[in-house]
């Protein structure tokens, strides 16, 4: 029994051993949960050091700012760098066939067996039968499917890189696109809250000639209605600075869903345009740098390994294999009638090895079916590679001719803006000298305001312009 028990173990040591080699390789790969906010059934009552909060090194928030924010926080993004762990441990996990390939059994039983009769005597048969044993398995050719498997796995893994990396420029493209339009809101409250003095102003002077008799009432009554009519434009300003917000504070990963209170913002951005590069330039930065044209090209590479490794199943297998034992077996006789035992041992090693070679010659033509769907779907990577060229070409060239047509509009949109602001003095002027009628004054604000709200909202375009221009030639 002295055996038995170290055998056993020896087996036990084994097997801790594994354990723990297999936990520590599952720990390697760095896991930052999400806030414990989002555990949570109720939003009510979830205590501020749960949520994801944000701290700016600034008074005010900055563009570049908010995109560092989002690439740390957005939780849409965070996937995609677990899933470059992942392809990365299958292309470490694709080098495993290359290697021995070793397991171990152990069987343990006791056996009774009584027998009421044998011989006019009663006989009991007890057994025991300790049987460990490693048996080893080692690939040696197998048609170059493992090489195949390999490099597929390889350009997996870069083209999730790829991928990641795509994640990222729209990330930052979507970013400024909602800090932009922050800011544009935030230029409309301000004109609304012009047109309000404007109109108040021009209310209460009235107001006071109406009290003399110079006025009809009918002109208090106007501007009292324009007045009402800039802050309902104030009231849908407000809403849109504070949904603009919103969207940007869930790029940014808040799980409060806002902005902090007291976060603000820089000054409405530059009208000032620039000298683009000729388009040429752009394309060939688009074909160079696009992420998914990457990772196009890397799911090529992948399907065409994946067909190369389909050829394989032609070809034989080899493998070496070799196996170790140990086999103990007592077992013990009682005789009741004869007063005899009988008792036996067993107690041997054991080993073998070889080489084993396989090849199917027919598989009712699955084989070659494999082969020309795998086939079929590197010809349809290759089409969806060049879908997306095609793509990224138009998408470049209509980002470009985009800023070129905006910075025109902010350059018209400038003129008209102070034509419309003298025109609008002017027709101030004689309105107040009682040279002009109300109607006209009216149409002078209104097309001041307009061109005002029309020069903010073309500033914007021009700057998400930018913004798509930088995304569709890769950049982020």
């Amino acid at each position: 029994m002295k055996k038995t028990g170290f055998v056993f173990k020896t087996v036990l040591t084994t097997v801790s051993s594994a354990l723990v080699l297999a936990s520590i390789g599952g720990c390697t790969s760095s896991y930052t949960p999400p806030p414990a906010a989002v555990t949570k059934s109720s939003f009510t009552g979830i205590p501020g050091n749960e949520h994801q909060k944000i701290a700016i090194s600034e008074k005010y928030l900055t563009l570049e700012e908010a995109q560092n924010i989002a690439i740390r926080n957005n939780p849409s993004f965070r996937t995609k760098y677990y899933a470059v762990t992942a392809a990365r441990s299958a292309y470490y996990a694709a080098f495993a066939p290359y290697m021995p390939s070793v397991s171990m059994n152990f069987s343990m039983t006791q056996s009774n067996v009584r027998h009421n009769r044998y011989r006019d005597m009663n006989v009991d048969s007890r057994g025991f039968n300790l049987t460990p044993g490693v048996n080893a398995s080692w690939l040696i050719f197998d048609s170059f499917a493992r090489e195949m498997n390999l490099l597929a796995a390889k350009h997996g893994w870069k083209r999730s890189e790829a991928l990641e990396l795509d994640a990222r420029r729209i990330l930052v493209r979507d970013v400024a696109y909602a800090y932009n339009n922050v800011l544009l809101a935030r230029e409309k409250i301000r004109i609304a809250e012009q047109d309000m003095a404007f109109q108040d102003s021009q209310l209460k002077e009235n107001e006071l000639k109406f009290e003399v008799g110079s006025v009809t009432l009918s002109d208090v009554l106007n501007f009292k209605a324009y007045y009402n009519s800039a802050e309902s434009n104030l009231f849908a300003a407000q809403y849109n600075f504070a949904s603009y917000k919103y969207a940007l504070a869930v790029l940014m990963g808040l799980t409060e869903g806002k902005l902090p209170d007291d976060i603000k913002f820089p000054g409405m951005l530059s009208a000032d345009g620039e000298v683009l590069s000729p388009l040429s330039v752009y394309l060939d930065m688009a074909l160079a740098n696009r992420p998914d044209l990457k990772a196009y090209r890397e799911a090529l590479e992948i399907a065409k390994y994946n067909y190369y490794g389909s050829m394989s199943s032609f070809g034989p297998k080899a493998y070496f294999n070799a196996s170790l034992a140990y086999n103990y077996n007592r077992s013990k006789s009682l005789r009741d009638g004869a007063n005899n035992n009988n008792i036996s041992h067993v107690d041997n090693f054991s080993h073998s090895y070889g080489i084993n070679v396989s090849w199917d010659i027919f598989s009712g033509g699955a084989t070659f079916f494999n082969m020309r769907a795998a086939q079929a779907a590197m010809f349809q990577s290759d089409f969806e590679l060049a879908n997306n060229w095609i793509n990224t070409i138009a998408e470049v060239r209509m980002a470009y001719d985009n800023y070129i047509t905006a910075l025109k509009q902010v350059k018209l949109s400038q003129k008209n803006l102070e034509l419309s602001r003298k025109i609008r003095d002017l027709v101030d002027e004689e309105y107040r000298a009682g040279n002009t009628e109300l109607t006209r004054l009216n149409e002078a604000q209104r097309d001041f305001v307009d061109n005002e709200t029309t020069l903010a909202t073309y500033v914007i375009e021009m700057h998400n312009a930018k913004a798509k221009l930088i995304a569709v030639t890769g950049g982020y």
